[in-house]
């Protein structure tokens, strides 16, 4: 059954993700939280764009590292030397990031929960997968490294990089995703607020109570 859900939570990753990500946009668009015009989410909506800008460094980072490398080595290097899966945790930062952004902050009872489910399946497969692939290599690494965790004490990193181009570039535009998303909150704001008589350009069906 565990093995099942780790193989169907790899497979689908990008699916689910999509589906979890349409459904978050349908929220944000059409509704708004009650308090959303207060200086506290203000403050939430600053530190939201923080934590993107921060996301979308940080995959860049770790992108950087295992372009061309995964599933050819055990990457152990950079941000793979401080925890595991960095991509995932940095993909974390920017759910989050997106959230406060938002302002619409009861999608954390909505996404979060999915995010965590989802991932710790996906996460369970590809270190199963990798163990097979690297044996004890793989499991030294384990050892070492935590899962989520991070250890900065453990980072080392080589003085030279081989670095494919392409790889680099596709995965830097995959990893900048979350700067068009402060573009698209800007614009949705915007949006909002825009038009005659207090209606928003887009309707606001539902007022959220946070």
């Amino acid at each position: 059954m565990v093995q099942n859900m780790n193989y169907f939570a790899e497979r689908y990753r990008l699916k689910i993700s999509w589906v979890v990500g349409i459904a978050s946009l349908f929220i944000v668009f059409f509704t708004k939280s009650r308090y959303q015009e207060g200086g506290l989410y203000d403050l939430f909506k600053v530190l939201g764009y923080s934590l993107i800008i921060i996301a979308t460094l940080g995959r860049i980072w770790a992108s950087i590292y295992i372009c061309g490398r995964k599933d050819e080595e055990v990457c152990q290097d950079g941000p793979y030397s401080i925890i595991r899966n960095p991509l995932y945790v940095f993909s974390f930062i920017g759910a989050v990031g997106v959230i406060l952004g938002s302002k619409i902050l009861i999608l954390f009872l909505i996404v979060m929960p999915l995010f965590i489910f989802n991932y710790y399946f996906v996460i369970c497969s590809e270190e199963r997968r990798l163990l097979q692939m690297f044996g004890d290599k793989f499991a030294a690494y384990c050892a070492k490294v935590e899962r989520i965790t991070p250890n900065f004490n453990n980072y080392w990193t080589q003085e030279k990089l081989q670095i494919e181009p392409k790889v680099i570039v596709r995965s830097m535009l995959h990893a900048s995703f979350f700067m068009w998303i402060i573009v698209a909150l800007e614009i949705l704001e915007y949006l909002k607020g825009a038009g005659v008589n207090d209606q928003g350009l887009i309707p606001t069906l539902w007022v959220l109570p946070f």
